[in-house]
């Protein structure tokens, strides 16, 4: 009886193994396009990998990945001096601090409006603390990829047509009273 049972477990994680490295290879190949036997073994496995939180960043590297999001911040000092910087900076290090923010600018693009000027008022606050600001503007920058035929065709990846800006918020010093005094 215990050969038996060693047996059973011996198959049972066997098998086991068989379809994890099955979903391992069916997750990242299912994102389109895609064949539709690959979309049958995704259908099989997606449940499993959901669970296994195994299947979360397939679609950032995925063949037709969006385009980035940047935030610009623009202050104004109490002297009329203007600073202004596009957050993240390409020249942070380590690197990884640098995608680490990156991150942060593509979590605020993926929000709705509103929650984008509850975050901009939450960023103006930060500024008219830490570096003294009275005025305060932030934009958001969604850099579009360009496609193939763009680049083939003599596009540049930093043509301003791939660039859309969007004002999230203005804000004042007196507008949050509690910061300045």
């Amino acid at each position: 009886m215990r050969h038996f049972l060693a047996q059973v477990g011996f198959l049972v994680v066997n098998l086991w193994l068989l379809f994890h490295l099955f979903s391992i290879v069916v997750g990242p190949a299912s994102v389109s396009p895609s064949s539709e036997t690959i979309h049958r073994g995704w259908e099989l496995s997606r449940h499993y990998l959901q669970a296994m939180y195994l299947n979360h960043g397939w679609h950032f590297f995925s063949p037709q990945p969006g385009g980035a999001t940047l935030l610009r911040f623009e202050m104004t000092a109490q002297n009329g001096e203007t600073t202004d910087f596009t957050f993240p900076q390409r020249a942070i290090e380590p690197r990884l601090l640098y995608h680490r923010y990156f991150m942060v600018s593509e979590f605020f693009g993926g929000l709705p409006e509103d929650s984008q000027r509850i975050w901009a008022e939450a960023f103006a606050r930060k500024m008219f603390l830490q570096d003294n600001a009275q005025h305060v503007r932030i934009t958001k920058i969604f850099h579009d990829l360009p496609t193939p035929e763009w680049v083939l065709a003599g596009g540049h990846l930093d043509d301003p047509e791939l660039f859309e800006e969007t004002i999230i918020g203005e804000f004042d010093r007196h507008d949050f009273p509690q910061e300045g005094q």
